[in-house]
């Protein structure tokens, strides 16, 4: 199973989805380079130049247990996101394989 793991810098504890998420694992296969999360729900993604480099942003939901549903406004992702400590897995959901 490949993953993306982003971790947070400087936290100890486990932390708000706030903030910007770096994908730490260095998998240049994966299609996310960080996750920016905002208040009220908002989001930025930037893809890695493997995915072209393009930044997207938008709005998030919360499905259910660990599901969210991201919307881009033309489009909608949902991922399955599972948050320990310092470290934040994404995946696409109803694959094994973190985003």
């Amino acid at each position: 199973m490949s993953a993306l793991v982003l971790a947070a810098c400087g936290e100890e504890k486990a932390p708000s989805w706030k903030g910007e998420w770096k994908n730490s694992g260095g998998d240049k296969r994966v299609c996310r380079k960080s996750f920016t999360f905002k208040g009220e729900n908002n989001f930025e993604i930037q893809n890695s130049r493997v995915q072209g480099g393009e930044q997207s942003s938008g709005t998030y939901k919360h499905i259910e247990s660990n599901d969210y549903e991201f919307d881009y406004g033309g489009g909608s992702d949902n991922f399955t996101i599972i948050v320990e400590k310092n470290t934040m897995k994404i995946y696409s959901s109803g694959k094994d394989t973190i985003s």
